[in-house]
This record gives C-alpha cells, sequence and structure tokens, in this order.
C-alpha cells in the first residue's frame, strides 16, 4: 500500500508501507519437514500443529505449508525477558552460535553452561533456549522450617518450562516427572500400534490383566489416544513409568528392562497416522530425552527391535519420516 502525503511547494513524499511476508513456506525439491523446521526455527511438532492432516512422508515439492506463527505461539515459550539483575535468565540460540561465544557474551564458564543445560559436548540446535544464570534452589519442607525467620527471595521469573511449548506433554508432564531422581538405566523409547480402532489406557490395561495375564497390567509406558476413548493426541502415562518398571511390550525379557514402550491407539497397516498423533509422539520422545540426556535414547519401532518378526507398529506407519526427525534430534 502507498501512501502519499503532501509536503511543502506540492513535492510528494511516497512512504511504502508493506505488508508483513506471509507465514508459509513452499516445499522446494529434497526439503523434509526436519530441514524446513531448521531453517526457520520452528519445531516440527509445531508445524504439524499449523498443517493439520500433514503426512510428513508425502511431502511434495511446491506444497504451501503454513509457518507457526511468532506472536501466537500454541502455548506461552520459557521467559527470556530480562530480570531486575539486568541479566537474562535464558538466550534463544541463534545461527552460528556455539558455547564459547554465548560464554563470552554473558560472562560465564563454558562448564557452567554444561552444568546449568545438562549438556555434554558442545552441540547446540537453533532455537533452543539456554539457561545461562544458575537454576533458583527449589524449596523442601526443611528448608522452609530452616529459613522462617528470613523471608525467602522472590524469584525473579517463574522456572520455565522446556522448549518448545509442550502443548501434549503439558497436560501429563506432572506424571511424566513424577519418577524424576529415581529413572531405569533406559536405552531405547519403542513405538508400537495398538492395531484397534480404539482403545485407551484403561482399555488396555484391563485387556493385558485379565487376557494376557499380565500381573503389572498395562504392557505400555505411554499411550496416545487417537481421539476414540481419549483425546487425539492426549498422551496418557501408565503405572509402569510412574512406578519405574520394566515394560511387558517387547517379547526379550532382557530389552524390557531397558526399553521404554509408547503405544499408538490405532491399526496403521489400514489406516494412515494423523498429524495430532504425529507432534505428540515427537514431543514425548523429545522430552524424554531431555529428562535423560547422558542415556542418549535410541528410537526404534517395534518391529526394529522385537526378536520375534511383526509388522508393527503397521505397514502404514511413517516410518522414514518419523526416523529422520527423531534420529536428527
Amino acid at each position: 500500500m502507498r501512501l502519499f502525503l503532501r509536503i511543502g511547494c506540492g513535492v510528494l513524499l511516497c512512504v511504502i508501507l508493506c505488508a508483513a511476508e506471509p507465514a508459509t513456506h513452499t516445499v522446494a525439491k529434497g526439503e523434509t519437514l526436519y530441514s524446513i523446521a531448521r531453517q526457520h526455527q520452528v519445531s516440527v511438532a509445531d508445524l504439524l500443529r499449523s498443517n493439520p492432516g500433514l503426512r510428513p512422508e508425502k511431502l511434495a515439492s511446491g506444497k504451501v505449508l503454513q509457518l507457526p506463527h511468532p506472536a501466537a505461539p500454541a502455548s506461552p515459550p520459557p521467559s527470556e525477558s530480562t530480570p531486575a539483575s539486568g541479566k537474562p535468565d535464558w538466550v534463544r540460540v541463534k545461527k552460528g552460535d556455539t558455547l564459547a561465544r554465548i560464554s563470552k557474551q554473558q560472562g560465564i564458564a563454558v562448564e557452567d553452561l554444561r552444568r546449568w543445560n545438562r549438556i555434554r559436548g558442545d552441540q547446540l540446535r537453533v532455537g533452543e533456549l539456554l539457561r545461562v544464570r544458575p537454576p533458583k534452589p527449589s524449596s523442601s519442607p526443611a528448608q522452609t522450617n530452616a529459613q522462617k525467620k528470613e523471608p525467602t527471595p522472590r524469584p525473579s521469573s517463574p522456572s520455565p518450562p522446556k522448549a518448545p511449548a509442550l502443548s501434549f506433554v503439558g497436560p501429563a508432564r506432572s506424571q511424566i516427572d513424577a519418577p524424576k531422581g529415581r529413572l531405569r538405566e533406559w536405552e531405547y523409547i519403542v513405538v508400537h500400534h495398538s492395531g484397534t480402532p480404539g482403545g485407551n489406557a484403561k482399555i488396555f490395561d484391563y485387556y493385558h490383566r485379565q487376557t494376557r495375564g499380565m500381573e503389572n497390567g498395562l504392557a505400555y509406558h505411554f499411550v496416545i489416544g487417537n481421539g476414540s476413548d481419549s483425546g487425539d493426541g492426549q498422551i496418557e502415562v501408565g503405572p509402569r513409568w510412574t512406578a519405574q518398571k520394566q515394560g511387558g511390550h517387547l517379547a526379550s525379557e532382557s530389552l524390557n528392562e531397558i526399553s521404554i514402550g509408547i503405544c499408538l491407539v490405532g491399526d496403521f497397516s489400514t489406516h494412515r497416522l494423523g498429524s495430532r498423533q504425529t507432534a505428540a509422539l515427537i514431543e514425548l520422545v523429545q522430552y524424554l530425552r531431555g529428562m535423560m540426556p547422558e542415556a542418549k535414547l535410541k528410537f526404534r519401532l517395534h518391529r526394529e527391535i522385537n526378536t520375534k518378526p511383526t509388522e508393527c507398529p503397521g505397514k502404514l506407519f511413517p516410518s522414514q519420516a518419523i526416523h529422520e526427525i527423531l534420529d536428527a534430534s
């Protein structure tokens, strides 16, 4: 749009007001959902949420994708505001940033950055948030009693959640976090499908107890619904996770000891995986890896790790696309 203003003796000043660039991306040949997410510094889960029905394995050249709106994320991101001290608690990693560079900019040691962010090496991901101030100590009941005479200073900002926004993990986060401090030495995250059109954790628990005679009930640690008997993309936390018990989802007992089981409700031998379940799976796997960064949890399909032949999680499951996203993250 052009706005013309008359100034002095008939001189016209033309001010060009440019509309904001549309928040879209046209897929080029060879691009993947992961590479597009990296390019625009957004998460794959957010891309999937912004494009309902999008199938990562069918990403055609020329397709126009809606990008997540930067001004209105699905849920509030971690705070990057500057507290009263004048120094931010968190910074967002930009292209070209390194631990050494951020260390110099913030005037803190690289080892402190590694310790506060549970980083073992030097690799950073563009768009992630990095803690650049010591975490606020949490108060236990004993600490609270000991500090009654001296009021506890109010933190400058609330402790932020993990980035990106936890749209699917968020509602179940307290249950997922419950076993922190007593986690087993997990090595794998294994995804299954239920092989049924519907179901939820309660239904599968009853079946595993009554029909399969499993003493500990639900064989999986997590169930992700498809909208039939629980929400589409809803993450249900099983008792095996909260109690940190071995799974019952693999044919090998030794693998069950070290493998976290996630069941996606649905039969992906006859139907395609939905976008909300896809986003929830990616978000959950990434969150679990964040809880145990030192474990470097490996992602596997049931058929890739089981000691007996199986098609699970179904021949239509987008294995290549999901692997590309989760193996690169």
